[in-house]
């Protein structure tokens, strides 16, 4: 578990500490003070520099159309600070449990490789681009351009006990995804750490290990915190070409004939079922979830707040989330007062980027500010 994340040069933080960490942990503060960057570092951080966690940050912020990565590529500027592109650049991401990682951008021996000529298969090694010798043109997939892009930089990541990963920067800065399968099979982004999302057609590998490894029950309980009577979820297929071939979900109630689709429920039903498969779903890892009350009513969000703390403590999970939303800090207030026992399990961590460390709330303070109406975030 992490108990310390340190961000140097690290897209908006040039140097940046959360401290006393706790195994659920609220990141509050005003638009753009970086709370999302911060859930970011922490995924590209535990999953060891897998590419993967660049292209999904990318894709979540609107830095690049997902449809479009093949061929314009991930840009890695922005993940440094100053949004260099530059040889040098760098950035470094550590925490108390012995997790560190490097990123420098360098030189590619002062020439250009035309990308389509290096090779597939295991990471690339610096030794390997410093003379790829023969190489045998073998484009890894479709370019909209007639002309192939040429490498200018390699990007190094650098993790503690694990060989370096390298990737191949494009002249415009960007990592093209067919560079995606360049890293070990064992470095998956969710062997150590899980980025919720919300989006139906990603939930259908979520819903499929929930029904392989008999967990749906835990889900149904989890979504009657918006719904009492829900008896039952279901996930149609949909015709070739749907997206993740999800067709719909359908909510099924005590005592009714018809099965619903969930959409007809609003957007915190939608929400609160990702919620809970992530939850079903993690074991012995960090859960990353981005505006966590999005969708949600006031009034649900002490029980929210059990459901969270109580998977996070039976299944050895790290929960970091994020919000704007006084009521769900509150509601996170309410449920440490009811249940001081669980005060030592959450913190509310507080970011001002006017300060080099995020202002760390203890659950047992958690309470008291909520109860005398003091603003945390």
């Amino acid at each position: 578990m992490l108990e310390v994340l340190k961000l140097d040069r690290y897209r908006g933080f040039e140097s940046y500490q959360l401290a006393d960490l706790a195994r659920v942990n609220l990141l509050v503060g005003k638009n753009n003070c970086g709370k999302t960057t911060i859930l970011e570092a922490i995924e590209l951080l535990v999953s060891g520099g897998h590419v993967s966690a660049l292209r999904d940050s990318a894709v979540r912020r609107g830095e690049i159309d997902e449809d479009d990565i093949l061929s314009h590529g991930v840009e890695v500027s922005h993940v440094f600070y100053g949004h260099r592109c530059e040889v040098g650049a760098s950035f470094e991401l550590s925490s108390s449990r012995n997790l560190r990682l490097e990123g420098e951008l360098k030189a590619f021996d002062d020439k250009t490789v035309p990308v389509g000529e290096i090779g597939h298969g295991t990471a690339l090694r610096p030794r390997a681009l410093a003379g790829l010798g023969p190489r045998v043109p073998a484009r890894l997939g479709p370019v909209r351009s007639d002309v192939e892009p040429s490498t200018k930089f390699w990007l190094s990541l650098v993790s503690v006990g694990q060989p370096p990963i390298v990737l191949p920067i494009t002249e415009n800065g960007t990592i093209l995804d067919r560079f995606g399968g360049h890293t070990p099979s064992n470095r998956s982004p969710g062997k150590e750490v899980r980025f919720v999302r919300f989006d139906p057609s990603s939930m259908v590998d979520a819903w499929n290990d929930v029904l392989t490894e008999g967990r749906e029950a835990a889900v149904v309980d989890a979504m009657r915190i918006l719904m009492p009577d829900i008896d039952s979820i279901h996930f149609l297929p949909g015709r070739q070409g749907g997206l993740g071939g999800l067709s719909k979900i359908l909510v099924g109630h005590q005592d009714a004939q018809q099965r619903l689709p969930i959409g007809s429920y609003g957007d915190g039903m939608l929400r609160l079922l990702a919620i809970g498969l992530a939850l079903a779903n993690t074991k012995d890892r960090c859960l990353l979830i981005d505006e966590i009350d999005s969708g949600l009513h006031w009034t649900v969000m002490e029980d929210m707040w059990r459901l969270v703390v109580g998977a996070a403590q039976s299944s050895n999970v790290q929960v970091f989330a994020t919000t704007h939303s006084f009521d769900c800090v509150k509601g996170l207030g309410t449920l440490m007062r009811s249940r001081p026992d669980l005060a030592k399990h959450v913190a509310v961590q507080k970011v001002h980027r006017s300060l080099n460390q995020a202002v760390c709330v203890p659950g047992e303070d958690i309470a008291i500010a909520v109860e005398d109406d003091i603003e945390v975030r």
